[in-house]
């Protein structure tokens, strides 16, 4: 709708564009929830909500959940100033919005990964095991952002999509992986989602960096292969 009416995407929550890309977002969680109850009812809808409350695991799952995008980016930017001999902020200037960032993240975890990784990833599995369900929801997961790429002001827009289907395929296999080890806990996949978006506009990363974050994104995939089932 947003390319079809030509809307400026600004960054006030008041744009027309903004509000369709908020309802927009819910498309994952509306769907996982109609599909579970026509298949299992009104019990399937509250497993579905509960498993956002499996929180009782090891603290290391947690440290995985967060860490990992945080030092690849800060170990990107910092090696691009080593290579170029560059001095700039590893870390972006505080946003006055920074509440209200907070609070868009939350939406957006809850919105997507419902969706995602809660009714779509056991869905997978269940056809094409763990590996096979991680590499799919990956490009589904991509693709459904296909669109914002064609949204000038978007943060897709002007970027490459081969690059982004190859980040999210990682991120995808990596919340596969925390999924499986953590016995189905939406809510860590959540807090991986939210804790990518946050990292990214904190640290400053600058475009010639990606280079390097690309690369080290590798062990992360490796991570998560070695540690889902074959």
């Amino acid at each position: 709708m947003i390319i079809i009416l030509h809307l400026p995407f600004k960054r006030t929550l008041r744009s027309p564009a903004r509000v369709l890309y908020f309802l927009g977002l819910g498309g994952p969680l509306v769907a996982a929830l109609l599909l579970t109850h026509l298949s299992y009812g009104q019990v399937g809808v509250l497993n579905l909500l509960n498993d956002a409350l499996n929180w009782r695991f090891g603290l290391i799952w947690y440290i995985l959940a967060i860490a990992p995008l945080g030092i690849i980016y800060l170990t990107s930017a910092f090696f691009y100033r080593l290579s170029r001999k560059e001095r700039f902020a590893l870390f972006k200037k505080p946003s006055k919005g920074f509440l209200t960032l907070i609070l868009v993240q939350i939406w957006v975890v809850i919105a997507e990964e419902f969706g995602w990784r809660g009714f779509a990833l056991p869905h997978l599995q269940e056809l094409f095991g763990w590996l096979g369900a991680g590499f799919l929801l990956g490009i589904l997961w991509a693709s459904w952002h296909l669109p914002m790429f064609f949204v000038p002001g978007s943060s897709q827009y002007g970027s490459s999509f081969p690059k982004y289907l190859y980040v999210l395929s990682v991120w995808s296999f990596f919340m596969t992986m925390l999924y499986y080890q953590t016995n189905g806990s939406i809510l860590l996949c959540m807090v991986f989602h939210a804790a990518a978006n946050l990292w990214a506009f904190t640290i400053n990363v600058p475009e010639g960096a990606e280079r390097f974050a690309f690369l080290l994104h590798l062990p992360m995939l490796l991570i998560a292969i070695a540690l889902l089932p074959a």
